[in-house]
């Protein structure tokens, strides 16, 4: 064989980039120079020694590339890999000191994050969170007590995906039911007496009414809203839930929403310290939709803007003011349809953005960061529905997260950070 191939051979093995399989083929390509050598003994003198320089070349090559373990060298050894993650898991990542455990998970549960809440009650922090087992059971773990199996979750879900860019549109719980689609909670609290509805509440019968339209009842059902319909421009149609509505409660409140007779409540809803509560209705008589709060704050808003989702996107807090966003400008926050913040990124979800006490201060989560109204932000990757509680004057973002203790158990701990 002619000795042009043997060398056109070695200069493509010096040419590997990867030293495993040059260690492989040196190791090959130094038997067959040996061969090689013991069969061209009638080869030049010449040729020889350059098959000889050829095979020492080779050697001295591949003690250059032959890989090095990690116990040749004082190098450390390569960070473990998604391989060798079994191993890393023997040592348990120890929570930040900002977190404190608060229930554990069986082995056969799932968490369910977003069906878990965490909010503020008399100036202390709570928590509902819900686990689903293996048979399709829920159970509630709420402040340290665990309750259950459901067959349902007892927590509604947001059902918000942080990665989808959504809208600003509001969700469907808020929506007032009229005719003969009933809201639940309105069937479970109404009660006819003497050819007379009434809703009967912790002994106490409130009314009459001809129609109840939607009620929301408090966590420690002691407090409840409801949006009613009394009287109109006849009593079919008021049976219905068109003519004169109001906003009552178990106590004094009873505020009227909307000037004419033939009004038809479209949207109720209740600030989250359950305080005040705010109706959204389409006025016949002035051809306006009305946005009216229990302390009497309205705002208005045109026909076409409401059929053609121009409007505003608004709810009511705890002092009784109507919050909102432009669905136009959703940077802006809007407090009685004066600006009050601005964000850098537009409001996607709603259910992602907390107002503050101090509306200026309020902040937006999405994708991994905390946006601030007053222009900066800061990052938490990593973590899943976060929430913004403000108590005594102090507002922190809490979140929750599964850590494993050293028996491998795995812990479900909250975490609170102050903005």
């Amino acid at each position: 064989m002619p000795i042009q191939y043997f060398r056109k051979a070695i200069k493509w093995a010096l040419s590997l980039n990867q030293p495993r399989k040059f260690y492989l083929k040196i190791k090959i390509m130094k038997k067959s120079i040996a061969l090689l050598i013991l069969c061209c003994i009638g080869f030049s003198n010449t040729e020889a020694q350059l098959l000889k320089k050829l095979k020492e070349k080779a050697e001295k090559a591949m003690e250059q590339k032959k890989p090095v373990t990690a116990t040749e060298t004082n190098t450390p050894a390569a960070p473990a890999t998604e391989n060798s993650n079994k191993i890393e898991s023997k040592t348990p990542v120890k929570p930040p000191s900002y977190c404190d455990s608060i229930f554990v998970i069986n082995a056969e549960e799932t968490f369910l994050y977003d069906e878990s809440e965490v909010f503020a009650v008399n100036n202390q922090t709570s928590y509902a969170f819900v686990v689903q087992n293996n048979k399709y059971e829920y159970f509630v773990i709420e402040n340290g007590i665990r309750t259950g199996p459901f067959k349902e979750s007892p927590v509604k879900s947001v059902k918000v995906n942080e990665e989808e860019d959504g809208s600003t549109s509001s969700n469907d719980y808020d929506k007032v039911s009229m005719g003969d689609d009933k809201d639940p909670i309105a069937i479970q609290y109404s009660k006819t007496i003497n050819g007379k509805l009434f809703i009967v509440f912790n002994g106490k019968n409130y009314g009459p009414y001809d129609h109840v339209g939607k009620m929301i009842v408090s966590r420690d059902k002691k407090q409840f809203f409801a949006l009613v319909t009394i009287g109109g421009a006849n009593a079919m149609t008021a049976k219905m839930g068109m003519g004169n509505n109001f906003m009552v409660n178990e106590g004094i409140l009873k505020q009227k929403a909307g000037d004419g007779g033939m009004s038809m409540a479209m949207k109720f809803s209740v600030s989250k310290g359950f305080k005040h509560c705010m109706a959204v209705v389409m006025d016949q008589t002035a051809q306006k939709v009305i946005s009216i709060t229990s302390t009497n704050k309205t705002e208005e808003g045109s026909m076409e803007a409401l059929y053609s989702g121009s409007g505003n996107i608004s709810f009511v807090n705890d002092n009784g003011d109507i919050v909102s966003v432009p669905t136009q400008s959703p940077t802006q926050i809007l407090l009685n349809g004066k600006e009050v913040a601005s964000f850098k990124v537009p409001i996607k979800s709603m259910s992602r953005l907390f107002i503050t006490p101090d509306i200026s201060k309020s902040v937006y989560y999405e994708k991994g960061k905390l946006y601030k109204a007053d222009g900066t932000e800061e990052s938490l990757s990593g973590i899943l529905f976060p929430k913004v509680i403000t108590i005594k004057n102090i507002t922190a973002v809490y979140f929750f997260k599964i850590y494993k203790n050293d028996s491998g158990a795995r812990v479900v701990y909250l975490c609170k950070k102050e903005l």
